[in-house]
């Protein structure tokens, strides 16, 4: 059983980018625009700028705009706002500290004027209150896809980068993009993931018994382990629609239900590893099968 990715909706053209970037510099007559004033009169976030172009820079130089901040307008930036934005930034990232390329995508402000006000980056962490950039943790591939499927689980439908961006993941939209390129390729590379068929596990075969001479008479050979892998729970999950085949209940309901993947023949007893005999039980439900058997 196979997962597939809805529809991708389509994308706002650069072009629509350009003109709307362009026509809130004219209403404000200033051929430089920072990130903070479109976003505030704009008729989109800052974030599809940086997907196309590269960093907010680079859009306004497309656009035909000045990159850089008059003399006076660099005089009004006060140090605090530089600093607090870096930790906004460290925030938004859920990391510790933070590097002068994540400052770079991520920051109202270039890396220039910071680095001019401060006299360099790890004086800027400093005077931030923030670790050097050789604190930096690192998030593994492994941790993100984990982290997808346990939002999947637990909304009962694919997530969306809204749903990112409304604190439903432990990690920033920017740190899957950052690994995979986009939210979209985090999500394929989860489905390709998800959907790599493991080969069944014999645990004994009839020859193995006669080599260690056991008596074959009562031994049942299997053709998969005991432990349900993390891509057949997701499976069997998802063919179930995130809810308890018994009672119904969803995490996406209500947060603190709990749901098992369980055999519905006992492995002990002969029931094998697969979708046709595993179901979907909250905590409360296999708990009291577990208690019927």
């Amino acid at each position: 059983m196979n997962f597939e990715l809805k529809d991708y909706h389509r994308d706002i053209s650069k072009e629509e980018l350009i003109e709307d970037l362009c026509n809130v510099s004219q209403r404000f007559n200033n051929e430089y625009i920072s990130r903070s004033v479109y976003e505030k009169n704009g008729k989109y976030s800052s974030t599809p700028y940086i997907s196309n172009f590269g960093s907010w820079l680079n859009a306004l130089h497309v656009a035909g705009l000045k990159t850089e901040r008059t003399t006076n307008e660099y005089k009004k930036i006060k140090d605090s706002d530089i600093l607090n934005d870096v930790k906004s930034v460290t925030i938004k990232l859920l990391q510790n500290t933070i590097t002068t390329s994540d400052y770079k995508i991520n920051g109202k402000y270039s890396i220039g004027i910071v680095l001019e006000r401060f006299g360099s980056w790890e004086k800027t962490l400093e005077a931030a209150g923030l670790e050097g950039t050789g604190f930096i943790k690192r998030i593994g591939t492994i941790e993100l896809l984990t982290e997808i499927e346990a939002l999947w689980i637990k909304l009962g439908r694919q997530p969306t980068t809204t749903d990112i961006k409304n604190g439903n993941s432990k990690y920033s939209l920017n740190s899957y993009t950052r690994r995979f390129g986009s939210w979209r390729k985090a999500l394929e590379e989860f489905i390709k993931h998800i959907n790599i068929e493991d080969s069944p596990t014999q645990i004994m075969s009839k020859e193995e018994t006669k080599e260690k001479d056991v008596k074959p008479l009562k031994v049942i050979v299997r053709r998969t382990p005991r432990d349900i892998n993390d891509r057949l729970r997701f499976k069997v999950l998802k063919r179930d629609n995130f809810k308890c085949v018994c009672c119904g209940k969803s995490p996406a309901i209500d947060s603190n239900v709990q749901l098992h993947v369980d055999h519905i023949i006992p492995w002990s007893k002969g029931g094998e590893t697969v979708m046709e005999n595993l179901q979907t039980l909250c905590s409360k439900c296999n708990l009291g099968k577990s208690n019927v058997l």
